[in-house]
Parts: C-alpha cells; structure tokens; sequence
C-alpha cells in the first residue's frame, strides 16, 4: 500500500459526497483502491460521520492530525479561506503528505486538490528513501508518530 488520500470536507458534507469523489479521484487517475494505505484528514473532520463514514464504507482506514501538524506541510495549492476557517491552508493536500510522510519517510503528491461543493481530496504516494528498495506495506495502525490519531469506526 504506497497510498494515501488526503481529506478535506466541510461539516455539511456526507459519506456520499466524499465517497463519490474519492472514488472519482482514484478512478480519473488510475489509481488502485487496494494501493490505498489509509483516509487522512484534520482530527476535527475525522469524528464526524462524512469522512468517518465514507472511509468506512469503502474499506480504508481513516487517520487524523491536529490542524498545527497540517499547517506545517507545505502544499502547492494553499487557500487562505481555509486558513482562516481551520487554521491551516490545506487539509486535503497536507493530510495526504504528512500522513505518506508517517508512513514512508517522504511523499510526492501524485493528485493536487480535486473539489465538490463540501469536500476535497488530494492523493500523496509513499516515496522510500531508496529508490532501489521498495517500499514497505504501510500499516497505519503501526506508523509510530505521536502526532497520528487512528479513527475507530
């Protein structure tokens, strides 16, 4: 599992919404829901039942950050609208760098930002420091960073 998409989503968006554009985010970029290692999104988002909900439906386990972790990354598409409401210019692009980050050591954004009306994703892809060397299958659970909340169902 060398994936991890990134989450963003306003309290108005349902399990619906953002499942359908995960799915469609996978899908338009030919990306494997089986290379999926995790759903990351800002720990505020990660209790309530859209992006809860929708990683469950389709099988993926959801992480969360504190918005100050997810200030921190840098991302090519900061919105300061979301700076302002959140805290952090990005949840949907951070999210899935720090959290392919936690996992791999480094990431590359493979998806920028895709949007709907209440939501947003981004993909990031785990990134071995030696090219030479695979990487490793990602086990969220086991990602050892203290700043990584794992979401029960």
């Amino acid at each position: 599992m060398t994936l991890v998409i990134g989450v963003g989503a306003s309290s108005r968006a349902d399990a619906r919404e953002i499942g359908d554009l995960i799915a469609a985010v996978l899908d338009r970029d030919d990306l494997r829901g089986e290379d999926v290692a995790c759903v990351a999104t800002a720990e505020a988002r990660a209790g309530t039942g859209g992006v809860r909900d929708a990683a469950r439906i389709l099988g993926f386990h959801l992480v969360a950050y504190p918005v100050g972790v997810l200030a921190q990354v840098a991302v090519p598409n900061p919105a300061e609208g979301v700076r302002a409401r959140t805290g952090t210019a990005s949840v949907a692009e951070a999210a899935a760098l720090h959290g392919a980050r936690a996992l791999g050591g480094d990431a590359r954004l493979v998806v920028e930002k895709r949007a709907t009306a209440r939501a947003t994703a981004a993909v990031a892809r785990i990134v071995p420091a030696n090219p030479m060397i695979p990487a490793k299958p990602a086990n969220p659970a086991k990602a050892g960073h203290g700043d990584r909340r794992p979401v029960k169902p």
